[in-house]
């Protein structure tokens, strides 16, 4: 009887350390396997994990409403493109485009496109006119996801640096586009944190010199649009359009 207590005593003796290193090497296991992924999220590439969820926000996209102008820079003449688009994706927009020269406004174009059917605001008649009516028609406006989608699929996407300002934080990375001309050979883009919405582009040439700078002044996702942005009557009001900037 107690060669068999003694027995039982040195087997618990010896199960019990066994079970300890055991218990350590789980333990150790499952530090090390989050630590693992913990490092591995935190030191994945943040370029990569920015287009990702611009690509995201993209495919979630049904409406907007925004406003931004564009000034090209190195030319003889002051030119300042204001645009201003409503949208329902696919394809019915509202989109207003000004032209402004030494702060004065030389230009004023509304499209109206509802699917194929895309019209003109004629400013003499006050009235809009089919597209296809008008031999020299040529819808200018870049929309949105059209600059969306350059930034997320560009051939080349390099994170800068995080900024924060008064009241967002910044991404701003640099691209090569995937279509590069000599005036846009590389931009730079400030991303918005939350949305991935661009809301400053600057655009470069060959020679490293700033070539257009582009900044969004008012971005809505998803906004619900009133059917009356895109009727085609007579809309006299759209001729007065906003003030010329710094005004």
């Amino acid at each position: 009887m107690q060669a068999k207590e003694a027995s039982g005593g040195i087997f618990l003796v010896f199960r019990l350390p066994l079970l300890i290193l055991l218990l350590l090497g789980f333990l150790f296991g499952l530090s090390f396997g989050g630590w693992y992924f913990y490092h591995h999220y935190r030191n994945a590439d943040p370029a990569e994990k920015i287009r990702q969820r611009m690509q995201d926000h993209i495919a979630s996209l049904e409406s907007y409403h925004a406003r931004f102008k564009t000034i090209p820079l190195g030319q003889a003449n002051e030119l300042t493109y204001s645009v201003e688009i409503w949208k329902e994706l696919p394809d019915r927009y509202r989109v207003e485009m000004i032209t402004f020269e030494g702060g004065r406004q030389s230009n004023l174009q509304v499209i109206i496109g509802d699917r194929d059917r895309v019209y003109l605001y004629d400013q003499e008649s006050a009235d809009f006119i089919p597209a296809a009516d008008l031999a020299e028609a040529e819808i200018t406006g870049r929309f949105l996801e059209d600059y969306w989608r350059s930034i997320s699929e560009a051939s080349s996407f390099s994170y800068i640096s995080e900024e924060r300002g008064s009241r967002h934080h910044y991404y701003q990375v640099e691209i090569i586009p995937s279509e590069p001309h000599r005036y846009r050979v590389c931009e730079r883009v400030w991303l918005e944190q939350g949305s991935f919405l661009p809301v400053r582009i600057e655009s470069f040439d060959v020679a490293g010199r700033l070539t257009q700078v582009t900044v969004f002044e008012l971005l809505q996702l998803n906004p619900l649009l009133e059917a009356a942005l895109f009727q085609v009557e007579a809309d006299p009001s759209v001729a007065s359009g906003p003030e010329p900037p710094g005004k």
